[in-house]
């Protein structure tokens, strides 16, 4: 399901629960979708993906192995769904954020949500404007250039970039999004 582009500024109630815009929430009922699995995308400095749970099984058996010596497999569990929780949609639209990702995540009270294509994300506002879009915007420009969206500029010589789950992208010896510069050999891997 790729949900519809959007991007709202929400507010927490008492409870810990959000609203969904309505954009999203039809887009869900339409479906038949009221759980979703969140996790902590990016670390401890990221936001709190929510992916449906068939987006979710899908991912968990691309990165899960039986094998406990499979390091992409337990980095996985580790980083990823070590914080996966499932959550469900109310009646009324909201969704209650686990406070164990509250806390991780430093989302507080008001929050910032935007969607992405296959998942959307939710991050405290504060985090989000201070930390999270200037590093990802620094990050495209430096990868692509702003330039790069134009169709009419796209090459197939344009360089390519790896994004982990963790939020890190590699790119030729390249940077991470969430924590510092990661120097790797050549290209990072998928």
């Amino acid at each position: 399901m790729l949900f519809p582009s959007l991007n709202a500024d929400l507010t927490l109630d008492a409870k810990g629960r959000v609203m969904l815009p309505r954009l999203l929430r039809n887009a869900l009922e339409l479906q038949g979708i009221n759980r979703l699995v969140a996790f902590a995308n990016g670390g401890p400095h990221g936001g709190l993906a929510f992916y449906t749970m068939e987006a979710w099984q899908a991912l968990a058996e691309r990165h899960q192995s039986d094998d406990p010596m499979d390091a992409r497999a337990r980095l996985f569990a580790l980083a990823i769904a070590s914080t996966a929780q499932t959550t469900n949609i109310d009646s009324s639209g909201r969704v209650l954020l686990p406070q164990t990702l509250r806390s991780l995540l430093r989302i507080d009270r008001e929050a910032y949500l935007f969607s992405a294509g296959g998942w959307f994300e939710l991050w405290g506002r504060d985090r989000w404007l201070s930390r999270g879009y200037p590093q990802a915007a620094a990050l495209w420009d430096e990868l692509f250039g702003f330039g790069s969206l134009d169709p009419a500029q796209v090459s197939s010589t344009a360089p390519t970039a790896s994004t982990t789950l963790a939020g890190s992208t590699t790119l030729a010896g390249s940077t991470t999004l969430a924590g510092g510069t990661t120097p790797t050999g050549g290209r990072g891997e998928e």
